[in-house]
């Protein structure tokens, strides 16, 4: 049953018009309609749920905006969205999704066409916002376009492991002989040091979780030579503890936590999305110190993909890589593949070109702040 919280105001409706004529847009989306057109879309993955859309607007100050097209053919098409608070509709922004929450994108019955996105592109370059963004997934990026009139194109990638076939497929024909080697090692490092594995969605399983989030913050602060205490407050604003409580708790059967303890205390976690044919590798963190050498990281990585493979899921999807080259040599290692997917920014200020000055300014500072310190 869905927990989609009831809209916080009325629901709104106007006209799209289109090269094929007219069609009827609505928002909020009605629930029950999201969910028989989630059920409908073999690509929807567990972002695409309104549960989620609720834990963004309760963890993160966020509306909900989303959208249901209906139209001339017959055809209902949701787009999950969020906008910030405001005043002013010129002010405002729009996400599918924030950063840290996942691809948004459109829901159709049987997947979205390229004409059916063109038309919700050229409805939210009118729409009149400061700024939305739209970053579907890998999947639904073929219907997608390059490039459209207003609309800023920032090309993405994520690295996914194909599970058609299941376990026995990946063992014998998909996973080279030495990742086969590595993953074996891992299982056999782990029985060696009393490694134990615990899997759920409990608040302590969070906790656990989070606190390696902690540690893992403060390794990143000494190795970069900056100063721990800012750096844990820039976190735990980026991904605040009620974030993980929230998802954990608002999406029992689909969230996953995996925490690997050796002698009581957590070396390593993971949390994993499954929903449809898609399983998602969403967060990972470790005590590189412990966990390294135990190679508990492609333990856990192996045990999510054993879910994956026992519910049926097509795709196990880890992930941007945010252009780290180890990161992107981990995912590889374990046989995933990288797919293009696209961000789409509909700006009516240059916002993307602002920021992208001063993420340069900030990484000129804090490469400053190492060289001086080093």
């Amino acid at each position: 049953m869905s927990h989609h919280q009831a809209p916080e105001h009325e629901p709104q409706e106007w006209d799209v018009h289109t090269g094929d004529g007219v069609i009827r847009a609505v928002s909020p989306v009605p629930q029950e309609t999201w969910a028989q057109v989630l059920a409908a879309d073999p690509a929807a993955t567990a972002f695409h749920m309104p549960q989620w859309l609720d834990c963004i607007c309760r963890v993160g100050g966020w509306q909900d905006a989303s959208r249901l097209y209906r139209t001339g053919e017959g055809r209902e098409l949701v787009l999950p969205m969020v906008r910030r608070p405001g005043w002013f509709r010129a002010l405002s922004l729009q996400s599918s999704f924030p950063p840290g929450w996942g691809t948004g994108g459109i829901l159709a019955p049987g997947g979205v066409r390229p004409h059916e996105v063109d038309m919700i592109l050229a409805d939210l370059v009118s729409d009149g916002a400061l700024r939305t963004s739209v970053r579907p997934a890998f999947t639904a990026a073929p219907a997608w376009p390059d490039q459209a009139p207003g609309v800023v194109h920032i090309p993405r990638k994520v690295h996914v492991l194909d599970l058609e076939g299941g376990m026995d497929v990946l063992w014998t024909q998909r996973w080279s002989r030495n990742t086969r080697s590595r993953l074996r090692s891992a299982e056999r490092r782990a029985e060696q040091a009393g490694l134990v594995i615990e899997s759920g969605h409990s608040p302590k399983l969070v906790a656990d979780f989070y606190g390696l989030y902690l540690r893992w913050l403060d390794r990143r602060a000494r190795e970069r030579h900056l100063p721990p205490a800012v750096i844990r407050e820039h976190g735990k604003r980026a991904e605040p503890l009620a974030k993980f409580h929230a998802v954990a708790a608002s999406l029992p059967g689909t969230c996953r936590i995996l925490v690997a303890a050796l002698d009581g205390e957590p070396v390593a976690a993971t949390i994993v999305l499954l929903h449809g044919s898609s399983c998602i590798y969403w967060r990972g963190f470790s005590d590189k110190q412990t966990a390294g050498p135990l190679r508990v990281n492609q333990l856990l990585q192996l045990r999510s993909v054993e879910q994956a493979c026992d519910v049926g899921c097509r795709y196990y999807e880890m992930g941007e890589s945010g252009g780290v080259a180890s990161l992107e040599r981990f995912k590889a290692n374990l046989g995933a593949r990288e797919r293009p997917l696209a961000e789409y920014r509909l700006e009516r200020l240059p916002l993307t070109r602002l920021q992208d000055q001063l993420q340069r300014i900030r990484g000129a500072v804090e490469s400053r702040l190492t060289t001086g310190r080093s």
